[in-house]
């Protein structure tokens, strides 16, 4: 085929197709725009409505807690009653449990005079007064009070035969030793 058209008018249709072209980009492209403004009015629409759904939210929660205020602080007073006492308890000292400890330690055929029990005895040197049958009983004596966790330095003070109270525990032990805390829990 033959082209008989000038070069200007050539030219002139090229410029009229890529007009053609750049317009229905144009209108592609301003559709899209109104389109994605559409969607972007709906979003905010729909931003506006869960914001004050949220508020309400947050506005109702916070009348119920404020109902729970007191309850808040009944706990921490309790919470602090609570430390207290368990300070309290934690410097308890259970003197029964001292005496059977004590007892448990001592073999048989052995008698402690007296024991004064205070907070200030556990963990200073105090002299205790053991009456026994037998020496060999106030060696056994020493013997198992040093292997007990309840008593640490243990040291004869005196052992002698005579100014005995009884008759039938005649051998009388004077021990210095400290009585452990831990024998109190």
């Amino acid at each position: 085929m033959i082209n008989l058209l000038s070069e200007e008018s050539k030219k002139e249709l090229r410029a009229a197709r890529s007009n053609v072209t750049l317009l229905n980009y144009m209108l592609i492209l301003g559709l899209g725009v109104i389109f994605l403004a559409i969607i972007s009015g709906g979003v905010y629409f729909v931003l506006l409505g869960t914001q004050s759904d949220a508020q309400n939210l947050i506005s109702a929660s916070q009348a119920k807690s404020s109902a729970y205020s007191s309850v808040e602080a009944q706990g921490s007073s309790l919470r602090a009653s609570l430390t207290s006492a368990k300070t309290i308890l934690d410097q308890e000292v259970l003197y029964t449990k001292v005496l059977t400890n004590i007892a448990g330690a001592m073999p048989t055929g052995v008698i402690l005079d007296s024991l004064n029990l205070n907070p200030t005895l556990f963990g200073t040197p105090v002299t205790l007064q053991f009456y026994t049958k037998t020496t060999k009983q106030a060696l056994a004596l020493k013997d198992s009070l040093a292997t007990s966790p309840m008593f640490s330095n243990i040291s004869f003070l005196s052992l002698s035969s005579s100014g005995s109270q009884s008759v039938d525990y005649p051998i009388s032990v004077s021990l210095s030793l400290s009585i452990n805390k831990d024998v109190a829990k």
